[in-house]
């Protein structure tokens, strides 16, 4: 009957608090869908706020413990709550005037209020989607960022406490350079919050008492980061662990001075069941790394960065922790093939490994790691000068299942490596190139003939990589998804032309391959019509009719780099835009015969757009007042 509520007198609370969740989880649509829910009525939009479970906050501003306040009080069922400070401090970089806001954040704004569509945006009652994030910043969009100067403030203990006590179930926070907030906050969280599984102190300045407090009120904790965390000591980071380490399953601690052997020590001594570490230190020695893997042996997840550890301890994880799976070692100086090699003996479950700057090692290690290692399916060296061919070709015999394969700066690696990972390597999917002077077309034609699942491929300062290479990619390599030919100076229109013709590339990158013409452009224009990534920057003789091809035949494209093109004018952009009305990102610096005029055509053309790096000089007065939040400028006055 016309005017009568049938819903509402029908369903309970319960049931339609389920219809509610169900339909934010419908994908795309659910955001509309949830909103057009809320305005049913006053019990619709109760429950729905009642429903949401997670909020990103950009808590920068005078305002910032006020809008957590509202948030608090408004989404009490909140079990996740991150804030990053960089949010609005980013924004404000550059000389823009407000801070950013992507897609449905654009229009009227006040503190403290929901973003919402403009169908729906006069609306009093503001909805909110329960099954996505929620951006709030606190800036009026009238007052400039970069005017608030001094008076600019940032989310403090106040604020914390009353997210603390509003959202007594919160399980995770994520507090990201959130410098106004102590142990006072942190207190606040521990007394009020049991529930709470997750812990995010990226570069916050906190003290012991904040660190003891949630070890002794968070029984739960199972994740930490105090990556940067400064103002605490040793005392902190024990004090927690010997209260909640029982249930601590992953930790990182990078970058803080405070970090001794001590508190490693304590994290092997109260933490059995951690299974993720990430330890950055100057100041750790061996003995810290052996406490965490005598106590620590479950242990899946090792990233370390510790000038000071020597053999003794990795060792020490080849000897107790079997389970490992993943390992990174970074800038180490002090340890040789004899660590990598007891590594191999005791881990044979080890799926990731990541050697930075460890100028020691030599091929006769990484021959164990592919003997005895046979689950090997992620393999980066950067920087390692004393490997050579031979490390490859082990690791093209003995790992088959080798999915990525990143090569950077290892000078001694020639062609012949790639003849045995081709050969034994074809599950291969992603490869990366990155100085390796002695790699060239051979070498790529290797891997195009043996590895014919590739999908992504980097090459960057591939100065004897060239159109052999290319089309032995395109004869081979049909599913390639993502190409990037950064400096590859041999690389012409004709190797272009064939990976157009055969592979429907979503991402391309041929920054600085300086024999590009408008005619391989074209080409991958007409050849690559899902094209959503394109960086053509320092192409000194493309004009405007590749842009104009871009235009036609890319109508998927969302970032697009063009810097560096100096025959590129207005005239070309306004091809661009036409067509490329998915764009979202533009950076065209130092292109002389692009105007503010070519500027006002991007920012006026392109509606989705997020981000334009320009000259500060080429922007009008009229183009900054229309799209202050989009524009970053190029420093050019120093």
């Amino acid at each position: 009957m016309r005017g009568a509520d049938l819903i509402n007198a029908a369903l309970p609370d319960e049931l339609l608090d389920d219809v509610i969740r169900r339909v934010g989880a419908g994908g795309g649509g659910a955001k509309r869908d949830l909103d057009a829910c809320a305005l049913v009525c006053r019990r619709w939009r109760r429950l729905e706020r009642a429903s949401r479970r997670s909020a990103r906050l950009a808590a920068s501003g005078d305002r910032a413990d006020e809008v957590l306040r509202l948030v608090a009080e408004r989404f009490t069922a909140l079990a996740e709550v991150s804030v990053d400070e960089r949010l609005t401090a980013a924004s404000g970089s550059g000389s823009a005037t407000r801070p950013y806001r992507s897609g449905m954040e654009r229009g009227p704004y006040r503190a403290g209020m929901i973003h919402m569509p403009n169908q729906i945006r006069r609306r009093r009652r503001l909805p909110l989607a329960s099954n996505l994030t929620l951006k709030i910043s606190p800036f009026p969009l009238d007052q400039p960022v970069g005017d608030q100067g001094s008076e600019r403030s940032c989310l403090t203990d106040v604020g914390l406490g009353h997210l603390a006590r509003g959202c007594r179930g919160l399980e995770k926070l994520s507090l990201v350079w959130c410098s106004a907030i102590s142990s006072t906050g942190l207190v606040r969280i521990a007394e009020n919050c049991k529930k709470l599984t997750s812990l995010d102190l990226q570069a916050c300045f906190i003290g012991n008492p904040g660190l003891i407090a949630i070890g002794e009120g968070c029984k739960l904790l199972r994740k930490l980061n105090l990556r940067f965390v400064e103002g605490t000591t040793d005392e902190g980071l024990i004090g927690l662990v010997k209260n909640c380490g029982q249930s601590l399953v992953s930790l990182a601690v990078a970058n803080c001075q405070w970090l001794t052997d001590a508190s490693l020590h304590a994290v092997g001594s109260h933490c059995p069941n951690l299974e993720i570490l990430s330890v950055e230190s100057d100041r750790v020695q061996s003995v810290g790394i052996i406490s965490i893997a005598k106590g620590c042996r479950q242990l899946k997840t090792l990233k370390l960065q510790c000038i000071g550890a020597g053999d003794d301890a990795l060792d020490a994880v080849g000897s107790f922790c079997p389970l490992l799976e993943i390992l990174s070692l970074n800038n180490f100086e002090g340890f040789t093939d004899r660590s990598l090699t007891s590594i191999a003996k005791g881990c044979k479950n080890l799926t990731d490994l990541v050697l930075n700057e460890c100028h020691l090692l030599t091929d006769r290690s990484l021959e164990f790691v592919a003997r005895s290692c046979k689950k090997l399916a992620r393999l980066k060296i950067s920087g390692c000068q004393n490997m050579e061919s031979v490390a490859l070709e082990h690791i093209g015999r003995w790992c088959p299942g080798l999915l990525e394969l990143s090569l950077i700066f290892c000078p001694r690696i020639q062609n012949s490596a790639f003849l045995e990972i081709g050969r034994g390597c074809s599950l291969l999917r992603t490869l990366y190139l990155v100085d390796c002077s002695r790699i060239s077309d051979s070498a790529l034609s290797h891997i195009a003939q043996g590895c014919k699942n590739l999908t992504e491929l980097s090459i960057r300062h591939g100065y004897e990589v060239g159109d052999k290479a290319l089309m032995s990619i395109a004869e081979n390599c049909k599913s390639l998804r993502e190409l990037t030919l950064q400096f590859c100076e041999r690389v012409s229109d004709a190797g272009l032309s064939a990976i157009a013709e055969n592979c429907p590339l979503h991402k391309l990158n041929l920054c600085g391959c300086q024999l590009i013409t408008d005619s391989g452009l074209t080409a991958i224009a007409r050849g690559c019509p899902d094209l959503v990534f394109l960086d053509i920057s320092v192409l000194r003789i493309i004009s405007d009719i590749a842009l104009a091809e871009i235009g036609d035949g890319c109508p998927k494209l969302k970032e697009i780099a063009l810097s560096h093109c100096p025959e590129v004018t207005n005239v070309g952009l306004e091809h661009l835009v036409r067509g490329c009305l998915q764009l979202e990102s533009c950076q065209m610096v130092y292109c002389r015969r692009i105007t503010s005029s070519g500027v006002a055509t991007i920012v006026s053309g392109c509606t989705r757009l997020k981000k334009l790096l320009v000259e500060e000089w080429k922007v009008s007065e009229r183009t900054r007042r229309r799209a202050g939040p989009v524009l970053s400028f190029l420093c050019t006055g120093l």
